[in-house]
């Protein structure tokens, strides 16, 4: 690893934290967007919810390795253009369309020119030094998160005041002047994957298949909410003109409790050793998680999912701690396929569980899965 360029590092963070803005800014509104133009009925159209929201991440997750090995043989900086290049044009298009298959289709494309987050990672690690590298990391993992705690309020009081064409117009608009932001701030970068995975070190093995369902599961109880959020508000008696202006404050205040949790409890993994602070983080979100299936109100359940959060968003930089040494090209895409994919499980799981039981039974089925992951990381440990 080379000598740190700061410069780099915190452009390509800022770059990431626009991204990662405009897609949550889409994101809290999309629901209701598909719930107004779908001619079908509600079960079926709970059902394309799910499919819309979680397209670009599930196409993404088996994309991501092939971007991460690109990196090795064409300029990661150019891929990285590229892929914030072609979400500004798809996110535009997706401002014209009311055809729920043409909009299915369009976050499908979304996805094979996704793995920007993977492509920016090995922009930080090849810009980092070996004793920043994991808090280089962090901060790049802390601007993704700033970019999700004000992009759903400012989503949803575009979408009220701008309708759905604006709101997508708007978030478009955004990620092209991110894009020009990238291209004239960051500079290029030499990527040594193809050095690095001679030794062999880089085959995916246990550690890596539990740490890659750790990223999973964690990601799909960090993701699953936005797409049922509608049906949550409409448990609880709250109409929809209330419901769609109060959402995006709701994603905003849990997600601020991540970021929060994740600095507190990344802070504290340097006196606690990093696989028991998992093991205790990821058992009090699991509590927190089954415990929605009980809050009483609105403002109950707030409080219970922004506690959760809390907890279950520090797992993911914990995770790409341990591998800190190993970060190439494919290892970074393999964890980070993990992430894509429960980005994309967590909306699908919510909407169809939802479609054919209730609540309760969405949120203890996410809890589920995160215990067996959990299980097995305590049992055969990722941490060396």
């Amino acid at each position: 690893m080379t000598q740190r360029n700061f410069r780099n590092v915190f452009f390509i963070s800022l770059s990431q934290f626009g991204m990662a803005f405009s897609f949550n800014f889409v994101m809290v509104f999309i629901p209701f967007f598909i719930q107004k133009a779908s001619p079908y009925p509600s079960h079926e159209t709970l059902v394309w919810v799910g499919l819309i929201m979680g397209a670009p991440s599930f196409v993404a997750a088996s994309m991501s390795t092939f971007w991460g090995s690109l990196t090795s043989r064409f300029s990661p900086k150019t891929l990285f253009l590229r892929g914030l290049l072609s979400h500004a044009v798809l996110i535009l298009l997706m401002g014209y369309v009311s055809s729920l298959p043409l909009l299915f289709g369009l976050r499908v494309v979304q996805g094979i020119f996704g793995g920007i987050s993977t492509v920016g990672l090995i922009l930080v690690t090849s810009s980092s030094s070996h004793d920043w590298v994991s808090r280089d990391i962090g901060f790049f993992q802390n601007s993704m998160t700033f970019g999700q705690l004000i992009g759903p309020p400012v989503g949803a009081i575009a979408a009220s005041t701008l309708g759905y064409k604006g709101a997508f117009i708007s978030a478009s608009a955004l990620v092209f002047i991110t894009l020009a932001f990238c291209f004239f701030n960051v500079a290029e970068v030499r990527h040594e994957g193809k050095e690095r995975k001679a030794s062999g070190k880089h085959m995916v093995d246990l550690r890596m298949l539990i740490g890659w369902g750790l990223c999973f599961t964690a990601t799909m109880q960090l993701m699953f909410l936005p797409s049922i959020l509608p049906n949550v508000f409409q448990g609880f008696g709250i109409e929809h003109a209330i419901a769609l202006q109060w959402a995006g404050f709701i994603v905003m205040f849990y997600t601020g409790t991540a970021m929060i949790g994740n600095y507190v409890l990344c802070k504290l993994s340097s006196r606690i050793r990093i696989g028991k602070l998992i093991i205790s983080a990821g058992v009090v979100g699991l509590i927190l998680q089954s415990l929605l299936a009980v809050a009483p109100g609105i403002i109950s359940f707030t409080a219970i999912r922004m506690l959760q959060t809390a907890m279950v968003a520090a797992i993911l930089p914990l995770v790409f701690s341990i591998f800190a040494s190993d970060l190439d090209g494919k290892v970074i895409g393999f964890l980070n396929s993990g992430r894509f994919l429960g980005n994309a499980l967590g909306p699908m799981v919510g909407t169809t569980v939802l479609a054919f039981s209730s609540l309760s039974w969405v949120f203890l089925s996410v809890s589920g899965m995160g215990l067996l992951a959990l299980l097995s990381f305590a049992f055969f440990s990722t941490e060396e």
